[in-house]
């Protein structure tokens, strides 16, 4: 029991504590419905810096942007 007590905490101070942790977004992926006929256009837009950012780590963040751009008509 005491265990699974310190597992609990140990958990909530870890959820706690990554709030903290900067994160670093590169870019935005903007993810475009506009042409009903086809399916989504995805755009990888790179911050400036970005691309160093990206080569150098295992995972990146990216924002993510759900408009579109053409309207219907």
């Amino acid at each position: 029991m005491q265990t699974i007590i310190f597992l609990v905490i140990g958990i909530a101070i870890g959820c706690i504590l990554s709030r903290f942790i900067p994160k670093k977004i590169v870019g935005t992926l903007r993810i475009d419905h506009s042409d009903p006929d086809s399916g989504p256009y995805l755009f990888l837009e790179i911050k400036h810096g970005g691309m160093e950012t990206m080569r150098k780590k295992k995972y990146v963040l990216f924002e993510v942007n759900l408009k579109n751009y053409i309207p219907h008509k």
